[in-house]
């Protein structure tokens, strides 16, 4: 193994230990959310806005093992989600990995009374290191849809585009990912 690999893999594992948050094993009640604070990370966050460290750890193609970490801004207020089967949002997902990264910006929603969650999201995805299907150092835009059953499995499919690479090959791919999480 190379020392380039080994400096990326281990700050992979670097990153998901600083962002993991402790699981609870035990109920507890939730603390009142403050109303006047504001984060450093979203200034203007309001009762509809969630940051997602790690949502979720995948393997797939073309960038082999990756994490996503999401902003998801919901578009139903906090009062009436109780009451609705369909939650609507935006979200923006930051998703490196191993051999490849993803930007992406969608729409998600959660059907409550099964507790499927979906997103349909384009994506900006840049290549290097081995990428599985592609050439490394190459640029795409493509779409992708993910689901997940009780937000613990996820599976995900996309096309991408080229927009950059020096071969000459313009023809699209299809990729796809399985993960843990949202």
């Amino acid at each position: 193994m190379d020392s380039s690999r080994m400096i990326r893999c281990a700050s992979i594992v670097l990153l998901l230990l600083a962002f993991a948050l402790p699981a609870r094993s035990a109920e507890q009640k939730p603390l009142p959310r403050k109303t006047t604070g504001r984060s450093w990370i979203l200034p203007y966050a309001g009762p509809q806005d969630v940051v997602l460290s790690i949502s979720s750890l995948e393997w797939g193609s073309p960038d082999r093992w990756s994490f996503t970490s999401r902003y998801v801004h919901m578009f139903d207020k906090e009062s009436v989600r109780d009451h609705k089967p369909w939650l609507h949002s935006l979200t923006v997902s930051a998703i490196p990995g191993t051999s490849g990264g993803r930007l992406g910006v969608g729409y998600g929603n959660v059907f409550s009374r099964l507790a499927l969650l979906s997103e349909a999201r384009v994506v900006l995805l840049r290549t290097w290191g081995r990428p599985l299907v592609s050439g490394a150092d190459r640029t795409f835009v493509g779409a992708e849809v993910r689901t997940s059953l009780t937000g613990v499995v996820n599976v995900g499919a996309g096309h991408y585009w080229p927009v950059s690479g020096d071969d000459g090959d313009r023809d699209g791919f299809w990729g796809f990912h399985v993960g843990v999480g949202v």
